[in-house]
């Protein structure tokens, strides 16, 4: 697997914020006002916590997951004429996804949602959820990173 030496924080957090990324992506699917794809990508593009835990910040890393969703820049978001809804199961995927790979490849929050916004997340799903998370964390480097040429 391609990945750098560097990752972006102490493993010892990456369970924990695993956990805390479900939560808040179960938090914006429940917002009937805002797009839960908008949400998702504006949180990881323009959050001060989310970019802190980019840093490795040991307080952005312990914020908990209602912290994170008041941190979302709410002005930026599509607002939903009616809410698409997602299963928790698939939601919780992306989360671990974005969160996995932020970590394992150092990249910023900000640039992976760029390259990989939430909507090309979703169509993912279906033929990666069914792998594991570090054959579907490879495939979607190779797929949309283009093994390393793609820079910050």
């Amino acid at each position: 697997m391609i990945q750098t030496e560097n990752v972006a924080y102490d493993k010892l957090y990456l369970n924990d914020v695993m956990k805390v990324h479900r939560y808040l992506f179960f938090l914006m699917e429940k917002n009937t006002e805002y797009k839960t794809f908008s949400m998702i990508d504006n949180y990881m593009r323009y959050s001060h916590i989310r970019s802190r835990i980019d840093r490795g910040n040991w307080s952005a890393l312990n914020k908990s997951g209602k912290q994170l969703y008041n941190d979302i820049p709410f002005e930026r978001c599509l607002k939903a004429e009616h809410q698409d809804e997602y299963d928790d199961i698939l939601l919780g995927w992306i989360a671990d996804m974005y969160v996995l790979m932020q970590w394992r490849y150092n990249f910023t929050s900000s640039f992976l949602s760029m390259v990989l916004p939430a909507s090309e997340m979703y169509k993912a799903y279906f033929p990666l959820h069914e792998t594991s998370y570090d054959n579907a964390c490879e495939k979607l480097y190779h797929r949309y990173f283009k093994d390393g040429e793609v820079n910050e």
